[in-house]
């Protein structure tokens, strides 16, 4: 008896001191999820940062959704998302390898390119224009050239801002007439609503949260789209270095590819996509919330996007779009093929659900 005793003890000891070391290595990862998410998905989790373009709210949706929803993990990263300060900023930031992906603005990374960013579009979220410039009826702007003279505030690395002149220009106004007052992102409406500047730069997903506060202060809001008066140009999009193209190709497959099925899931089930984006970010407003994700779903779903399927970069489109923003902002030397990348787009065709 004192034998078999002896070998369920070594026993009991042998598995003690496995569970132990499984702990370990499971603690070496970062904590448990990470464990169960390799044994889901047959890989390693890998620790990475994701810098958006701005600071979260509604059309931000399915990066939550894909934090939540597992596709993210089950390709092998566990994300933590970064809030932006601008696309500006983003594409130096990412471009200086300050972090492992970005989302940012497509003409913001034309401008940048021949500061020595080297930084593709792997995938387009905003394949129309989002860039708006806004005001209050009350300001007696109505049309582009009305912004001659104007006093106008935004944040410095702001991708409406860096194409406003762009804007004036094609609609006869002369850049360097409008006089501009650097201020946080929240700080605009209320600059706007307290008669300290006249306008404001912006991305048309923001607009029902300027519309209800401007109405919160008794007064009505206006905005001008710069796609309407025209200055179509790709805009928002996954971005990823070239470096990582070259040397890591998988795995800016993996993350490209998880992340337009956030995308396309949360297209087809924007109810849920928004639960996740409200659970993490619960001061913003969920009705503006929705409406928001609403723009970026209009602006998302284009004819191009329903035909080759979502994240596809048209190779004219982005000609136009270089050779605006080169024109423009005398950029030289920058080619469509510089900037962008189909090689990791999925095909997917989601179906839009209506919320």
């Amino acid at each position: 008896m004192s034998h078999v005793y002896d070998i369920r003890r070594k026993v009991a000891i042998l598995a003690a001191l496995y569970l132990v070391r499984v702990l370990a290595v499971a603690l070496s990862w970062g904590g448990l999820a990470p464990m169960r998410a390799q044994a889901q998905s047959g890989r390693a989790v890998e620790k990475i940062n994701f810098l958006l373009d701005f600071t979260p709210y509604g059309k931000h949706a399915p990066f939550f959704a894909a934090l939540d929803q597992g596709f993210w993990k089950d390709a092998g990263f566990d994300v933590t998302i970064i809030k932006g300060e601008g696309s500006a900023t983003t594409v130096a930031s990412y471009a200086a390898g300050a972090v492992d992906f970005a989302f940012a603005d497509a003409a913001t990374l034309i401008l940048a390119r021949p500061k020595g960013a080297q930084v593709k579009v792997a995938g387009i979220i905003h394949d129309k224009s989002l860039y708006a410039a806004g005001t209050l009826e009350e300001n007696n702007i109505k049309t582009p050239q009305d912004f001659k003279g104007k006093r106008m505030g935004s944040s410095v690395g702001d991708a409406a801002r860096v194409m406003f002149p762009a804007f004036a220009k094609l609609n006869g106004v002369d850049p360097g007439s409008v006089r501009w007052t650097d201020m946080t992102p929240p700080a605009r409406i209320a600059s706007l609503v307290l008669g300290q500047v006249d306008g404001v730069t912006l991305f048309l997903t923001e607009q029902p949260t300027f519309a209800a506060k401007a109405k919160e202060a008794g007064k009505h809001w206006k905005d001008f789209p710069y796609a309407d008066y025209g200055l179509d140009l790709y805009s928002g999009g996954l971005l990823a270095r070239e470096d990582l193209i070259s040397n890591q190709p998988e795995r800016v497959k993996r993350w490209v590819e998880s992340t337009m099925k956030a995308w396309a899931w949360s297209v087809e089930h924007p109810k849920e996509a928004l639960a996740s984006f409200r659970k993490h970010n619960p001061a913003v407003d969920p009705d503006q919330a929705r409406e928001h994700f609403r723009i970026a779903i209009k602006h998302l779903m284009t004819d191009t996007a329903k035909r080759e399927g979502i994240g596809y970069i048209d190779a004219e489109k982005m000609k136009r779009t270089v050779e605006f923003v080169s024109q423009y902002f005398d950029v030289k030397g920058v080619s469509a093929g510089d900037v962008y990348t189909n090689q990791f787009t999925p095909k997917l065709f989601p179906k839009e659900a209506s919320f």
